[in-house]
């Protein structure tokens, strides 16, 4: 069978223990690129034995070197990629076979629906499908067509920008996400929260107070929200993970208030 005529972009630091699977789950794509933060792991050796293209993160490139950025590290990868279809999806994640198919399909069709495609994430723990979250219905804009975006936006939990009045579309198979340890997860939502707080300065109160109330607002549908997934009959995520949501806001709503009450520097 022919190749899917589309870009995948993966990004990786020291990502061995998942990206084996990552990899195996995107096999029947024609460009594959790892864009890599330096890894001191096994990770560039499995990429390599696969055959896909490495990409550095930046053009100087450290050992071991965190995303400061995530948008412009995403459109490192869309300026490089050779198709014009484009997904991503990150490391510890693997496509569904499903929706590998459902991709081929869009590429090859002469007049596609829409060109701006999102997915459903659904995590997984220990092989059992989670089907019960208050991240449920997680769905991101992950496909598609270069010639209908404007690129990727924001620092933390980065964005594709769609080119004004695209028609969105949804994918109707999903992409799997196995549920990462506590910690590393924990350990992510820090460095996340650490770069929202380094470009808060200088920030006028009236943005920092959109901020504070936007991140009020996610608390709040979370609350609202619990009830759906107590009534909900199918397999639940642990309640720790689903604090770890909480935990995000809450902390990022500390970092948001101690901005907003500093006394301006003269």
């Amino acid at each position: 069978m022919n190749k899917i005529l589309c870009s995948v972009e993966i990004l990786t630091r020291n990502s061995a223990a998942t990206l084996t699977r990552c990899l195996e789950s995107v096999k029947d794509f024609d460009d594959v690129m790892v864009v890599d933060g330096g890894s001191t792991d096994a990770t560039r050796e499995i990429a390599e034995r696969a055959g896909v293209r490495l990409i550095s993160q930046h053009d100087v490139q450290h050992e071991d070197q965190p995303i400061e950025d995530f948008a412009a590290v995403r459109n490192r990868g869309l300026a490089a990629a050779r198709h014009k279809w484009f997904l991503y999806v990150d490391s510890d994640e693997h496509v569904s076979k499903e929706a590998a198919e459902e991709i081929r399909a869009i590429t090859e069709r002469e007049h596609p629906e829409a060109f701006v495609w999102r997915m459903r994430r659904v995590y997984t723990l220990e092989g059992v499908l989670i089907s019960c979250s208050l991240g449920y219905p997680n769905m991101q804009t992950r496909f598609f067509h270069k010639d209908h975006v404007r690129g990727f936006i924001k620092a933390v939990h980065e964005r594709i920008e769609p080119a004004p009045r695209e028609r969105v579309q949804i994918l109707h198979h999903p992409t799997y996400v196995p549920l990462l340890p506590v910690a590393e997860l924990r350990a992510k939502a820090d460095r996340y929260i650490a770069i929202e707080g380094s470009r808060l300065a200088g920030l006028a109160r009236v943005v920092l107070a959109r901020k504070i109330l936007h991140t009020l607002g996610v608390i709040a549908r979370n609350i609202v929200h619990i009830r759906k997934v107590i009534l909900c009959g199918g397999m639940r995520l642990p309640f720790i993970y689903e604090w770890l949501r909480f935990e995000y806001h809450l902390k990022l709503l500390g970092v948001l208030a101690e901005r907003f009450f500093l006394p301006k520097q003269k």
